[in-house]
């Protein structure tokens, strides 16, 4: 437990964001609304642009996991989880690799050396799950990712881990605001230079929903982009506050710690060996 203690000092614990006057547009990842736009389209573009490289250019990743969810109104712990994922694409011997995760559980206690196997199209579409925790911790069963079982301490599916499917998700989101408000008149887009999630420095573009209205999915999101990798690290979520002075409740929260890009993830990462 203390190393994962340390791991939240130097990940999440260190994250800062300072409200820094650009020096021009330029310095923006994903650039400035064009006139009469909405403020939402350049995050769209940039979403669609990230997907796109995203699955031309990585392969696999590993990291660590930090998340907190909010799943049928109660507010979940801290999970810590080690991830390694295969994105779905064609190797250099030109062999169709398809999507895998494996996800090991560091904490909390009820869920400690939780195993998590997925591949596309294999399993018949099921997790296969060392359940880990204080009992029964070595049963190993398929559960389907969409199931209530999985649900329970998920609010996303297995299927759903991926950049390129997280960037999409982010897209979708963002055009389903826009429909709802196209002209913009209950949406507000910032963007926040120098944020640094642990030594990494990003770009924090916060969109605000200042009153809540049908459609809308949250209050304020507060999505974090590396300014070297360009890929979305840390995701934060919050509802609108229930009082006047109250403060809002958090409904997610994401944060990929120690991310490695391309690290030649093999079919052995993936095996069943990996949750004995």
């Amino acid at each position: 437990m203390r190393d994962i203690k340390l791991r939240v000092a130097f990940g999440c614990a260190t994250l800062v964001w300072a409200l820094v006057p650009l020096a021009n547009a330029e310095d923006l990842i994903i650039g400035l609304p064009k006139a009469g736009e909405h403020p939402l389209n350049p995050l769209v573009r940039f979403a669609n642009e990230r997907s796109e490289y995203i699955r031309k250019n990585i392969r696999d990743y590993s990291c660590m996991l930090v998340k907190r969810e909010r799943i049928a109104g109660d507010l979940q712990a801290y999970q810590f989880v080690q991830v390694k994922v295969r994105c779905a694409h064609v190797n250099e011997d030109n062999v169709e690799q398809s999507m895998a995760v494996f996800m090991r559980y560091l904490a909390p206690g009820h869920l400690k050396d939780r195993r998590v196997l997925y591949e596309d199209g294999q399993r018949n579409g099921s997790m296969f799950v060392r359940k880990g925790g204080l009992s029964f911790r070595s049963l190993k069963i398929h559960i389907f990712p969409d199931s209530n079982s999985a649900r329970r301490e998920s609010k996303y599916p297995i299927t759903e881990v991926g950049f390129d499917r997280i960037v999409d998700r982010l897209s979708r989101i963002a055009q389903a605001d826009i429909a709802q408000d196209p002209q913009a008149l209950n949406t507000k887009v910032s963007y926040l230079r120098n944020a640094m999630v642990g030594p990494r420095k990003c770009t924090h573009i916060r969109v605000d929903h200042p009153l809540p209205a049908a459609g809308l999915e949250f209050y304020q999101a507060s999505l974090f982009i590396d300014d070297e990798l360009q890929i979305p690290t840390r995701l934060v979520v919050l509802d609108w506050p229930t009082q006047d002075d109250a403060e809002p409740d958090l409904l997610e929260e994401y944060t990929y710690v120690d991310l490695q890009l391309n690290v030649g993830l093999t079919d052995a990462d993936f095996s069943d060996a990996q949750l004995e």
